[in-house]
């Protein structure tokens, strides 16, 4: 499945924090396609596919992060017929077109996400990288 991200934009950011909360943080996520409509534009000569999303990160009681927006993808011309039938028939698409949004979704939202949880002083969502001391060994 030949796919080219003709654009990605950010149309809304919510960050909330409660100041005064103690106690354990349990984080869910969750990634909503709330919309997949045809788009034609007179810059290119392909359909694409408009696809509005949502990004939220729940905190519990100590707050929540969302960001919504919209891409604009190429499919060939026979996954685009299927990606629209079946989303205007079922609300639903297969696992190699949705699994490829919700990857772009996943690695645009998570920088963005990042910033904001430091800016913020939320916990992290994902595990940052980090360094380790390793014993040094004697070899004689």
């Amino acid at each position: 499945m030949e796919t080219r991200l003709l654009g990605f934009n950010i149309t809304k950011i919510n960050v909330e924090k409660n100041p005064n909360y103690q106690g354990e943080i349990q984080l869910k996520s969750n990634i909503d396609i709330s919309s997949l409509e045809k788009h034609e534009s007179d810059l290119i000569k392909q359909e694409a596919v408009k696809i509005s999303f949502n990004f939220c990160l729940d905190y519990g009681s100590l707050g929540n992060l969302s960001i919504h927006g919209f891409m604009y993808l190429i499919f060939d011309e026979k996954t685009t017929k299927k990606v629209l039938e079946d989303w205007k028939n079922k609300k639903y698409l297969d696992d190699e077109p949705n699994t490829l949004i919700v990857n772009i979704i996943l690695q645009r939202c998570t920088l963005r996400a990042l910033q904001l949880e430091e800016e913020m002083n939320l916990p992290f969502h994902v595990q940052l990288p980090h360094a380790k001391i390793q014993k040094k060994t004697d070899s004689k």
